[in-house]
């Protein structure tokens, strides 16, 4: 009698052997596809940053417009108009509508309360004599 059982575990062996490097190369493979995505975030990101910053230049000049008219920091109005604003560009866009909501939610307290706070420096810094030259 013929053992077959040989040609069989050959098959397995081969099989399994294909198996292993078929996963391998797909994980290198999304591995690559991992760091290609992560790189386009680092590079969105960097942009956000940038325009965040521009955004502060801006609340920063409404701020010394704000001061030397005398009015409030806080015009809740306008910070839930720039929210329903933001809402609005989300729509259709994979980030629900209500997530940017949050989002700029977030955003405008955090330039809000920084204005506040540039607003309290300067006022500080306004209602302090100026500083005279000392005699010698």
């Amino acid at each position: 009698m013929v053992d077959h059982r040989v040609p069989e575990m050959k098959t397995t062996r081969l099989v399994l052997a294909v198996m292993t490097f078929l996963v391998h190369n797909t994980n290198a493979g999304t591995q690559e596809q991992l760091e290609a995505c992560r790189q386009q975030i680092d590079s969105l990101d960097q942009r956000i940053v940038e325009l965040l910053q521009e955004r502060a230049q801006v609340v920063e000049k409404v701020g010394e417009i704000k001061r030397q008219a005398h009015l409030p920091v806080t015009v809740p109005s306008r910070e839930q108009q720039v929210i329903a604003k933001a809402q609005e560009l989300a729509k259709g866009g994979p980030l629900p509508a209500e997530a940017v909501g949050r989002i700029y939610q977030k955003l405008v307290e955090e330039m809000r309360d920084w204005e506040a706070k540039l607003n309290a420096t300067a006022s500080q810094s306004s209602s302090q004599p100026a500083a005279t030259g000392s005699s010698k």
